[in-house]
């Protein structure tokens, strides 16, 4: 119930800026990491790689990302974010914000942060389950760990925090 509560407020959120939460996921993505190869980026965002191609056209012809053929391998592209996407990126990102604070508005600062708590259990035993269990769990992205510490957070009074542990990045 809840996980269609959040992709119908998602939906809702980013459909008056022209995106999918496929296309949310590409764009976030590529912020995050800077420019991936095209299978990359598929295996990121969990899409199908014929799906991706089709999601890539269309942002493409939407300017939001480029393909730049791989200079490591000319058989390849990366997939490069434009101005224009990473504008689009951001707000987004702001649109998405509020509509975490509605959704988890009966929530109080305590309960959000055990939330948030419980969620990175259960990520890092999927990650588990999905690599074998023989890598550690993989580093948050920064903009994850920013999501999650806004999550948490949100519903505090203001005052001071202490920082959030963060994970060492996996090494490759």
């Amino acid at each position: 119930m809840a996980a269609g509560a959040a992709q119908t407020l998602a939906t809702e959120r980013l459909q008056p800026l022209g995106l999918s939460p496929r296309a949310w996921g590409v764009l976030s993505t590529l912020t995050e990491s800077g420019p991936l190869p095209q299978i990359e980026l598929a295996i990121a965002t969990a899409t199908d790689r014929t799906a991706m191609v089709y999601l890539l056209d269309e942002l493409e012809e939407r300017a939001l990302v480029e393909r730049v053929r791989n200079p490591e391998d000319r058989r390849s592209f990366l997939i490069h974010l434009t101005q224009a996407g990473a504008e689009l990126q951001r707000q987004a990102a702001a649109a998405l914000a509020k509509q975490t604070d509605a959704l988890l508005k009966p929530l109080d600062a305590a309960e959000r942060r055990q939330l948030v708590d419980l969620l990175a259990r259960v990520a890092d035993h999927w990650e588990g389950l999905t690599t074998g269990g023989s890598d550690p769990p993989a580093a948050r992205p920064a903009q994850a760990l920013k999501a999650l510490d806004h999550l948490a957070v949100a519903a505090e009074p203001a005052r001071a925090r202490p920082p959030r542990r963060r994970r060492p990045p996996r090494a490759r």
